[in-house]
């Protein structure tokens, strides 16, 4: 253990952090289907219900162990087990064992919080099994009808979600890495959420040049949203969800403000995620085969790192439960 671990234990961030996560856009998910997912090194099941609502349980039955992920069938907003047919309601709880007259009353899997807006369905985490601290909050901009639809990309990445987070304040390497000069650059930081608000001229990989002018935000450690004004305007979404420790899925998308030319829009967009796409790989490249300096060596021009990680501790802190619901 290095003397700042032993310090402080939370210093190199380990574990899973609390807050939401993205883990699918929703239109990727039907009213009816199944698809396993293993996040924060669990095996879940996120299913939708035929009235319409998303659902995520721990995966494993609980009567002989089979994946609700693989043959699971939707019934109701309940999941039927393809192993024997228990069912399993959205709390987790066995609503139905076809061949007994009494359901055993231990019979449950573990029901996780579960929210849907904006386009996307997030996912709750806490290590110490307490609920949401705060709410994912709403895009009415997005909303108006006035924007596209998510496009959206998916990329796994060998990384801690702390060196995406730490792009928030990075403002020394959007130039070395995306040819992104960055005139104007400020961090301010409240509660959970964490703000960068900037403006330069970005340098597309295709060429010329595009002067911008964003706020991109953090609700929580995970889930980003980028207002940026540029060429065209746009929001941008940055997700991500750790898989495993060291693993992660990074879900990003692009909407686009319509406008009188729907054809050129629509192209644009095309192109734009795939210079978006390129940019995260650059920093994928250099993520997947750095190290964590816990105490680096800081110049006057790099961005508030240390500001950056105590905001960022937070979400790793051990929480106590509410009087209430410790007498419970």
């Amino acid at each position: 253990m290095s003397e700042t671990q032993a310090r402080d234990p939370l210093a190199s961030f380990p574990g899973f952090p609390r807050g939401w996560f993205v883990v699918r856009f929703s239109e990727e998910l039907a009213p009816g289907d199944v698809t396993p997912m293993r996040y924060f090194g669990k095996d879940l099941v996120l299913y939708r219900s035929e009235d319409g609502k998303p659902v995520v349980l721990d995966a494993y039955c609980p009567h002989l162990g089979a994946h609700l992920g693989y043959g699971g069938k939707v019934d109701g907003d309940a999941i039927r087990c393809p192993f024997h047919a228990w069912e399993f309601g959205s709390s987790g709880r066995c609503t139905k064992v076809p061949y007994a007259t009494k359901i055993p009353p231990k019979a449950r899997v573990e029901s996780w919080s579960v929210v849907e807006k904006n386009g996307m369905i997030y996912l709750w985490h806490d290590a110490d099994g307490l609920g949401p601290d705060w709410q994912v909050p709403d895009l009415p901009d997005y909303a108006s009808g006035e924007y596209s639809a998510w496009n959206h990309s998916i990329l796994e990445i060998k990384t801690h979600p702390r060196e995406i987070v730490e792009n928030l304040v990075d403002t020394g390497h959007f130039m070395p890495v995306h040819g992104t000069d960055a005139k104007s650059f400020r961090n301010e930081f409240d509660g959970h959420v964490g703000v960068q608000i900037n403006s330069g001229v970005a340098y597309p990989l295709g060429g010329g040049g595009d002067p911008y002018d964003l706020t991109a935000t953090y609700y929580g450690p995970a889930y980003m949203v980028t207002h940026m004004k540029g060429v065209l305007e746009s929001f941008l979404i940055n997700a991500h969800t750790p898989i495993e420790e060291g693993k992660l899925h990074l879900r990003f998308a692009v909407s686009l403000k319509h406008g009188d030319d729907a054809a050129r829009t629509g192209a644009f967009a095309e192109k734009y995620i795939d210079n978006l796409r390129r940019g995260y790989l650059q920093d994928v490249a250099i993520w997947e085969n750095k190290v964590f300096r816990e105490r680096p060596i800081l110049c006057d021009g790099d961005g508030d790192i240390g500001t950056l990680r105590r905001w960022y501790r937070q979400f790793y802190a051990k929480r106590t439960p509410p009087v209430s619901a410790a007498a419970e």
